[in-house]
């Protein structure tokens, strides 16, 4: 069965994409983020970078995360790479650590989210740790969306493709809630 959304996310200029993935990515992630999670901020940030490169990509050979990235994001710009967050994902999605098995061998650099800024007088060495600040990650994704949304403005035959992949996606924002009333004992 599937939830109709369309009802919510339609409005006077069409269907509101951006309120979409607000209402599925986002705000779940700030919601986390705003509570101090912030590893579980970050795997729900990740995800969602799977689910939307998915809904663009479908099943290719190719690695669709990355791919999205590199397409979409200015991700270069916090000092990490496409392949760096993808490994960095691999090692929180799967083992909730920061050493995934390209990390651990020292084919890729491990990364490491902070959260504030850092004292200029603060060096680090970035040879084989990567750091990021996390909230400049969440607004880089966020922009990365913004930019993948105009692509359905200037080309409108992507959206039976992304309804039909949308469908496929768990959210909370779209979870159906039945009403119902407990019987009193």
């Amino acid at each position: 069965m599937s939830v109709d959304y369309f009802g919510k996310y339609f409005n006077d200029q069409g269907f509101d994409f951006t309120r979409l993935l607000n209402d599925d990515f986002f705000q779940p992630v700030r919601i986390l983020f705003n509570a101090k999670h912030y590893v579980s901020a970050s795997k729900l940030l990740v995800v969602a970078i799977d689910s939307m490169s998915h809904i663009e990509y479908g099943e290719i050979p190719e690695n669709t995360f990355i791919k999205w990235l590199k397409e979409y994001s200015d991700i270069q710009f916090l000092g990490i790479t496409a392949e760096e967050l993808w490994e960095h994902r691999n090692s929180l999605l799967h083992m909730s650590n920061l050493k995934s098995r390209k990390v651990a061998s020292g084919k890729t650099r491990a990364l490491v989210a902070y959260v504030g800024e850092l004292h200029p007088d603060v060096k680090l060495d970035q040879t084989n740790t990567g750091y990021y600040n996390l909230y400049s990650l969440i607004k880089v994704i966020g922009n990365a969306c913004g930019a993948w949304c105009l692509t359905y403005d200037k080309d409108r035959t992507k959206i039976h493709t992304f309804v039909t992949r949308y469908d496929l996606i768990a959210s909370d924002a779209r979870m159906l809630n039945i009403e119902y009333e407990v019987p009193k004992k």
